[in-house]
């Protein structure tokens, strides 16, 4: 036995306290967000952005010294929008929809996100929670969940416009940058030591 341990030992007979290895749960916080650029000349468009699902989840665990074994579940927890760029002589109202799919399997597109009467003006500069649909939110805890058994799943986000206010045209386009992001939160065990006063 090294001194250390036998120190330890002796500290732990002379104030009746036992140390023990147990396994703790700690939460991480993460996002995964997607910039989508919009300039359009119709009310009716279609927007789609590819998210580096997997990758960014790889690279979550790598900074945190997490190995995949360690993670006892993984889920979407919310998301939030906000525009990074827009200047226009007039604000713009719009609304539709985000569709989420998986592109490394065959699956249909789910509602990820309905929106109505957003101004783009308003949401430059300002961070937005978004009303998550739960059929997509269902979609990304089974890619989530995918992820940890072993696949690598990929993301499809689709902005599908459902109108304009006003209507753009070839000399007033809509034209501004946005940002989705989605926020996911990662259960894993940690093995620590802990003091116990009582001595067991």
């Amino acid at each position: 036995m090294s001194a250390a341990a036998i120190m330890l030992a002796v500290a732990a007979g002379w104030t009746g306290c036992l140390v023990e290895d147990r396994q703790v749960e700690i939460v991480l916080n993460d996002e995964h967000c997607e910039r989508f650029a919009e300039h359009h000349t119709a009310a009716n468009y279609v927007t789609p952005g590819l998210l580096e699902f997997s990758d960014e989840l790889d690279v979550l665990l790598a900074d945190n010294g997490i190995d995949k074994e360690q993670i006892v579940d993984a889920f979407l927890v919310g998301g939030f929008f906000e525009v990074i760029e827009f200047s226009h002589p007039h604000d713009w109202e719009i609304e539709g929809i985000i569709t989420v799919e998986r592109t490394d399997i065959a699956d249909d597109p789910d509602t990820l996100v309905v929106y109505t009467s957003v101004s783009v003006e308003d949401a430059l500069g300002n961070r937005t929670r978004m009303t998550l649909h739960p059929r997509g939110v269902a979609a990304i805890d089974r890619a989530l969940d995918d992820y940890l058994a072993g696949g690598y799943p990929a993301l499809l986000l689709t902005v599908i416009s459902g109108g304009v206010q006003p209507p753009p045209s070839p000399v007033d386009p809509l034209s501004f940058r946005w940002e989705s992001c989605l926020a996911i939160q990662v259960i894993y065990t940690l093995e620590t030591r802990i003091i116990d006063p009582l001595g067991g």
